[in-house]
C-alpha cells in the first residue's frame, strides 16, 4: 500500500510542474516596482510638466465654458424676441380696432399749385354752367 502512495505522489507531482510550467509567470515580476528615489533634476522636471498638463486641461475648460456660456446668452436672446414678437401679437389682436387719423401730407411747391389750379378751373367751370 506504501508503494502505491508514492507512484501516485511522483505522478501528481509530475503533473503539476507540467500544469506549472504552462502558467504565466506572476504578476509581481511585471506589475510591482520598488520605490525609485529620483534626482531632485528629475523631480522638479516632473512637477513641471504635472503643473504645464494642468494649465492645459484648465485652459481648454475655460474655453468649453465660456462657448457654453456664448451658447446660453444667444438662447437666451432669440427666447426674448420671440416672447416679444408673440407679445406684439397678442396686443395687435386684442386692441380695439379704430380709425386711424389723417396725417398731414406735405408736398412740394409744383404739386400744390398744380392742384389749385386744377381747383379754380373747375371753380371757373362751374360758374359758367350756372349761368
Amino acid at each position: 500500500m506504501f508503494e502505491i502512495d508514492e507512484k501516485l505522489r511522483k505522478k501528481l507531482l509530475e503533473e503539476e510542474f507540467k500544469l506549472r510550467k504552462k502558467q504565466p509567470p506572476s504578476w509581481a515580476k511585471f506589475k510591482y516596482k520598488k520605490f525609485e528615489r529620483l534626482k531632485k533634476e528629475e523631480r522638479e522636471k516632473k512637477k513641471e510638466k504635472k503643473k504645464i498638463e494642468e494649465e492645459i486641461k484648465q485652459k481648454e475648460l475655460e474655453k468649453k465654458e465660456k462657448i457654453a456660456a456664448r451658447k446660453r446668452d444667444i438662447f437666451k436672446r432669440n427666447l426674448a424676441a420671440k416672447n416679444k414678437k408673440a407679445l406684439k401679437k397678442e396686443t395687435e389682436k386684442n386692441k380695439p380696432k379704430t380709425k386711424k387719423k389723417a396725417k398731414k401730407k406735405t408736398f412740394s411747391k409744383k404739386v400744390l399749385s398744380k392742384r389749385l389750379k386744377k381747383k379754380v378751373k373747375k371753380k371757373k367751370l362751374i360758374k359758367k354752367r350756372k349761368k
